[in-house]
């Protein structure tokens, strides 16, 4: 049976000088970009859900449906992603 070891414990311990003001305000920075790139995600794939089950089963009420859907929520997320980056 072979040792469990820890890889980074020993190797880079965290101290009270390491993190600064510019650390925290880099992980909310980082944190805000992580959290619109996953709302988008979850957006583009229900709307790529919705327009699916639009395409295969085409009635009228459904398109309109799947237009507002892209348009309301697809949209601005879309325009966020590029204002954010």
């Amino acid at each position: 049976m072979t040792e469990v070891r820890p890889l980074f414990v020993d190797k880079q311990p965290i101290e009270a000088e390491n993190v600064t003001p510019s650390l925290v305000d880099m992980a909310a920075a980082v944190a805000a970009i992580a959290a619109t790139r996953l709302l988008l995600l979850i957006t583009v794939l229900t709307g790529a859900a919705t327009w699916l089950w639009t395409v295969y089963d085409p009635q009228p009420w459904r398109l309109y449906a799947a237009c507002a859907f892209s348009v309301v929520f697809v949209g601005p997320q879309i325009l966020l992603y590029f204002r954010k980056g």
